[in-house]
Parts: structure tokens; sequence; C-alpha cells
């Protein structure tokens, strides 16, 4: 079985608590967004589908999805037949920091998690999916908190700075975080480019690398504004 199995984390019994809060906030928005029938949603960077195959799921007016990523089609054939069984899913290669291939107003929906913080050129990476999003289209996007606790604590000790590798893939080779974000950086941002209806959903607050939850959707300003995870849904 190929080692990122969409089934195998679905069928994972044993959710972390953070990812679970994410996936929640994410199933949640799916299921609430206001978007036409037959509506067409851009993937940015798929990886091997995962949340793909959640909005599939959890929106059923979604019936087309173009997934990109800036390496060769990272998917997987068991995970492709099974997108397949879903809905209409498409995969397209784009070039890291460049305008997207694809027509002014073209899209219902664009989402992406785990992606802006590996991009150098933000503005051009969100006013481009403003540009292909239709009059009153829907973005959903998450990202780590840059003032979550365990920042914080490597902050105090000297520990913290950007970029940072986080990780290693035989496709993409060493992988950074170019610049992680707080909430109101990013809602500057996007109101630069435009978009409106800008929502936040706040995603754990605790030391997950600890097994530490103080709470999976925090409510306070305290776990707002140091909670781990940042779920956003604005419109154009």
């Amino acid at each position: 079985m190929q080692q990122n199995s969409i089934r195998d984390r679905l069928n994972n019994p044993k959710i972390p608590a953070v990812e679970k809060s994410i996936r929640d906030c994410f199933i949640n928005w799916l299921k609430n967004i206001k978007i036409r029938e037959g509506a067409t949603a851009l993937s940015i960077s798929t990886g091997y589908g995962f949340w793909d195959y959640l909005a599939f799921k959890n929106n059923k007016k979604i019936t087309k999805i173009i997934a990109t990523d800036i390496v060769e089609n990272p998917i997987g054939e068991d995970n492709a037949r099974l997108l397949r069984t879903v809905g209409e899913w498409n995969f397209k290669k784009v070039l890291a920091e460049k305008p997207l291939p694809f027509s002014d107003e073209y899209f219902d929906l664009v989402f992406h998690l785990d992606v802006v913080e590996h991009v150098k050129k933000q503005f051009l990476f969100f006013s481009e999916q403003y540009r292909v999003l239709k009059k009153n289209g829907v973005l959903i996007f998450g990202t780590p908190n840059l003032l979550r606790p365990a920042n914080l604590l490597k902050l105090l000790f000297g520990k913290l700075s950007f970029p940072i590798k986080i990780g290693y893939t035989i496709e993409q080779g060493d992988s950074f975080h170019i610049q992680e974000f707080y909430e109101q950086q990013l809602k500057i941002l996007l109101q630069e480019v435009g978009f409106k209806n800008i929502n936040v959903q706040y995603c754990f607050f605790g030391i997950h690398l600890l097994n530490i939850t103080i709470a999976k959707y925090p409510k306070s300003k305290i776990g707002k504004g140091m909670c781990h995870y940042l779920l956003f849904k604005c419109s154009k």
C-alpha cells in the first residue's frame, strides 16, 4: 500500500488533536459555503489529494477539481482512482512564484492548506487566486499560526528564525517555511488583494508535540491569539 494513502488517513483511529480540529473546521466550511451547482474548484499544491477528497465528499455541488502542484503529479495511482470515484479530478503542474495558467473568473472555489508559508511572493500568490475566482467565489486556506506556543518557546531560547527547514521529499527535495504569519498580517494582505467577508477559524490551542491540549477550538482571546493553526474563508 502506498505510503501517503487517502484511505489510510481517513481510517486512522488515532488522529492527532490538532489535525482533528483543522479537519473538522475545513469540513464545516465546505458544507456551508454558498456556491453554484456543478462548481469547479482549484486545489493549490494538492500533495496526495487528501483535502481534495474531503472537498468532494463534503460539498456535493463541487463536481470538478483541478489540482495543481509545482512537481509532476504527486497523487499516486490509488489516490487518483479514489478521487475519480467521487468527482471529476484532473492535475496540472504549475510553476512556482508565477501566474496561474487559468483564465480570469474560472473557479467557484479555491482552497489550500499548509501552502502560503512556503511561498516567497505572497501578494502574487493571493492576487492570482483572486483573479481566477468568479465574482462571489470563495477562498478557503489554512496555515500554522506564527504565535503558537511552540514558536514562542523557540523565540524565548533564540531558536526561531526563517526560512526554516521542515522536511524533505524525493519529489521536492528540502522543504522550507519561508515565512509564517499571525492573523492580522494575513487579513491585511487579503484586504489589499481585494478579498472581502474575511472569516477566521482558530484551530487547536496547546502544544501538540508534547500531547498537551488546552482547547481544540479555542474561544478565549489568548487561545485564539496563540492557537496552532489559522483557517481563513473569504470571498471575491
